[in-house]
């Protein structure tokens, strides 16, 4: 019987720090015996803007389970970094770079940040390891069909969703993680600061609630407004008026649109 998990090396698991990329890698080590098989990689790429819960889950899960690397964008050759827990970056210095090299900010039209902060960074480091053409493993669940025929049609990239294909949805994979030894711990193990703190995909529900935890959350999106006088989004204020909103008015935004997420490759 074909088994989802056993993806034939050369592979690469793209693991984004949460919960659902988690369960999919624990599936795929246990479908190859509890390990990571020859040619299989794992790679975690960091943009700078992770909180800080996420960034421990990651290293949790290395400690536990199987090797990961810690790789970030660089402006220079050869496009990437190798970096560790204790020298990878946490006040947004790739995605600042990233912005600084291409002039303009990333928007929900042109969404550079996640090819060019995730995906090319982990393509240039397979390629560097000797491995140019494997197989992608995303952790796109049954309940993401949108994203699920999306992907299936990039003609950039062999890739496989297993979750998709075995039918798991998240309320199978949040149980799972509740009967586990260790757990993403994030504020009030609230969804909303997982990955990107503020990314602009983000629903304004969201962007809220992780403001009004910690307004200094928004200083990075801020200054990036500030210093290319204009904005991630244009169907929203600024990031400066949110917080300024949020500050002075109190909750603004309870639960008025929590389903337009839009969700990309940096989450789950």
């Amino acid at each position: 019987m074909h088994d989802p998990f056993r993806v034939e090396p050369p592979f690469l698991v793209s693991f984004s720090g949460g919960r659902t990329s988690g369960y999919l890698l624990r599936r795929v080590l246990d479908a190859h015996g509890g390990e990571l098989p020859a040619g299989g990689m794992v790679m975690f790429a960091n943009t700078g803007r992770e909180h800080p819960g996420t960034l421990e889950f990651v290293e949790r899960v290395r400690r536990e389970w199987c090797p990961i690397s810690w790789i970030e964008y660089r402006r220079e050759a050869p496009g990437y970094a190798e970096v560790n827990p204790d020298t990878a970056s946490r006040a947004g210095e790739p995605f600042a770079a990233l912005v600084a090299a291409r002039s303009y900010l990333p928007n929900p039209v042109t969404r550079f940040c996640t090819s060019d902060l995730k995906v090319l960074p982990m393509r240039k480091a397979m390629k560097a390891r000797g491995l140019p053409d494997y197989v992608t493993v995303l952790g796109i669940r049954a309940d993401e069909p949108r994203r699920v025929s999306r992907l299936r049609a990039d003609p950039d990239r062999d890739i496989s969703m297993p979750l998709a294909e075995a039918g798991i949805s998240q309320p199978e994979i949040l149980r799972w993680w509740s009967e586990q030894a260790f757990d993403l711990r994030l504020p009030n193990n609230d969804p909303a600061f997982g990955n990107c703190d503020l990314c602009f995909l983000k629903g304004m529900a969201r962007v809220e609630r992780v403001i009004r935890h910690d307004p200094s959350l928004a200083d990075w999106w801020v200054e990036q407004e500030t210093r290319r006088e204009a904005r991630f989004r244009k169907d929203r204020p600024t990031y400066a008026q949110i917080r300024a909103a949020i500050t002075i008015q109190g909750e603004l935004f309870r639960g008025s649109d929590e389903d337009h997420t839009v969700p990309c490759e940096c989450t789950d």
